[in-house]
């Protein structure tokens, strides 16, 4: 066995090989200090001034450490190990690792008690991966929930721990000496596949890296087809997904592997132009997501592998939005869109109705990106204003010069904020006209009403008579009886009151239909004491049923 150390050098902030002897001690018996993606050259030197050999330094890569949580914990990885096993064809990656604590008081901190150690095992010979830990977790497609399993190399599920290059160069030298062995030539491996994905499927079909991808995309049906001793399974991908073979798609697969899923999502959305497909081949996101995320079930339906509240389903039923409007429209409408994609083929079509191919794909593979949540914000004002027949030019024209981006939708809010002020502006108008109206109103007063009108030891008792009346009471009490009772009293459907004690009115009071509804003080708070008394002897003289009371 083969058995290669690796610790961090602080002063170049790189891993590096060790080949001495204390390197190879138990992680316990050394102290630690931490190394993070945010510090400094100055702060790293101070932290590496004084190591010595019984000191490690442990790395943790902080991006968005503190932006997610208030208080979170990350990984710091503190020694890696490669052990390699030439007669069984076995690679083994071991990395000590620690819990790393950031809140608001205490910064950074790492917990001696929480060493773990991760293992990635590569099975070359016997055409086997394992990486430890495994965590499973509930994702859903189409309105069902089933298990999917990652392992820390997974990106996409992130314990925050990155196989370092020197690491992956080491133990990729040895599975293409393998390969090589086993086929007469090392086979090409993609320029652009995640070191720690490279090492996964590079191990399970050497010979066509890139349909590593669509074995954990498509899930166990398809993986049963997949042969490891092909040089491309690039056929058998298409005949899974219905894609046409062609040369241009197959030397397109070959550089880059999601081309098959971004053609995929594409014809499912309506866009069956092979030529078209071209112009997305370069889509790094899809929908918003990175594709090494996303799954296709069996019936069909793209969804992702890692739940994100904020961004998900935008284009299906599983947005509120669209599926509010879905289920207001006949059958043959909606026989006219497939529910899982009805979002983006609503949009493909009336990009297409406005304007050019190219045109289209430029505005779309924008789309397609959302990158921020300014693109999402427009897409989601596109379908509210499209379905209601609400498009405004100024949108329009935004979409076609700069597509779905922080500039439409600032066009957009600017003219929302516009509309709200001229709409603002006129309830206004209208309110200072129901207001001048109302002041105008004098309420017919019965003589039951009349009645009720008493001077008593607890304070008076009196009626209002009129809109201006109540618009004086509205101000004193800092309530809307003015706005929201003129028109009540108007129509006899209610009386307002108000208990009087040494001139300022202390209780309003609505009575209706031989019963007190409302019995409220300054800003509408509750009566108390002697003022709620008051009211409830003056309910008992008057025959009235004091309803606050239940």
């Amino acid at each position: 066995m083969e058995q290669s150390y690796y610790i961090l050098d602080g002063k170049n902030n790189q891993w590096v090989e060790c080949e001495d002897a204390w390197a190879q001690d138990d992680i316990e018996k050394y102290g630690l200090s931490i190394i993070s993606s945010e510090m400094s050259d100055e702060e790293i030197s101070e932290v590496t001034a004084n190591k010595t050999s019984n000191n490690l330094l442990a790395y943790v890569d902080v991006t968005d450490f503190k932006n997610r949580y208030s208080c979170a914990y990350k990984k710091a990885a503190a020694r890696w190990r490669v052990q390699l096993y030439k007669p069984q064809k076995t690679a083994i990656i071991l990395v000590d690792v620690f819990n790393v604590m950031w809140d608001d008081y205490h910064g950074i901190q790492l917990n001696r008690k929480s060493s773990k150690q991760y293992s990635l095992r590569l099975d070359y010979g016997k055409w086997r991966y394992m990486g430890i830990p495994a965590v499973s977790d509930k994702v859903e497609s189409g309105g069902n929930n089933f298990i999917y399993k990652y392992d820390w190399t997974d990106n996409g599920f992130d314990f925050s721990v990155d196989i370092p290059q020197l690491v992956i160069d080491k133990v990729m030298a040895f599975l293409q000496e393998l390969a090589g062995e086993e086929f007469g030539f090392v086979p090409t491996i993609p320029a652009n596949m995640p070191p720690a994905r490279l090492l996964k499927y590079f191990t399970l079909y050497p010979l066509d890296v890139n349909v590593g991808w669509y074995v954990d995309m498509l899930g166990y049906d398809f993986a049963q087809q997949v042969l490891r001793t092909n040089d491309s399974n690039f056929e058998i991908i298409c005949d899974y997904l219905d894609l046409p073979k062609t040369k241009g798609l197959q030397k397109a697969y070959r550089e880059n592997g999601f081309v098959l899923l971004i053609c995929y999502f594409l014809k499912q959305i309506g866009i069956t132009d092979v030529n078209m497909w071209s112009l997305f081949y370069n889509v790094d996101r899809l929908a918003g997501k990175n594709p090494d995320i996303l799954g296709v079930d069996r019936v069909g339906t793209i969804y992702s592998k890692k739940v994100d509240y904020y961004s998900r389903g935008w284009g299906n039923l599983d947005n509120y939005h669209i599926r509010s409007w879905w289920k207001k429209q006949d059958k043959e409408t909606q026989a006219a869109y497939d529910s899982r994609y009805v979002g983006w083929q609503l949009l493909y079509r009336w990009l297409m109705e406005k304007w050019e191919p190219q045109k289209v794909a430029e505005i779309l593979r924008g789309a397609l990106l959302m990158n921020d949540q300014h693109v999402r914000d427009c897409l989601y004002m596109w379908f509210k204003s499209y379905v209601n027949d609400e498009l405004k030019d100024d949108f329009v024209q935004a979409i076609y010069r700069y597509g779905f981006s922080k500039e439409t939708h600032d066009i957009w809010t600017a003219e929302e904020r516009r509309m709200y002020q001229l709409q603002a502006e006129q309830r206004r108008r209208e309110e200072n006209a129901r207001h001048k109206s109302y002041m105008d109103v004098e309420f017919t007063m019965t003589k039951g009403d009349l009645m009720k009108e008493e001077e008593t030891p607890q304070g008076s008792f009196k009626a209002a008579r009129s809109g201006k009346e109540l618009f004086e009471l509205s101000e004193k009490f800092h309530n809307c009886v003015f706005y929201l009772y003129t028109e009540k009293a108007s129509r006899k459907e209610c009386t307002i009151y108000y208990l009087e004690q040494q001139g300022e009115p202390v209780a309003c009071i609505e009575v209706s239909n031989g019963a007190i509804l409302q019995a409220l003080g300054d800003h509408n708070h509750i009566l108390t004491g002697e003022i709620k008394d008051a009211v409830i002897d003056w309910s008992i003289r008057n025959n009235l049923e004091f309803k606050p009371l239940q």
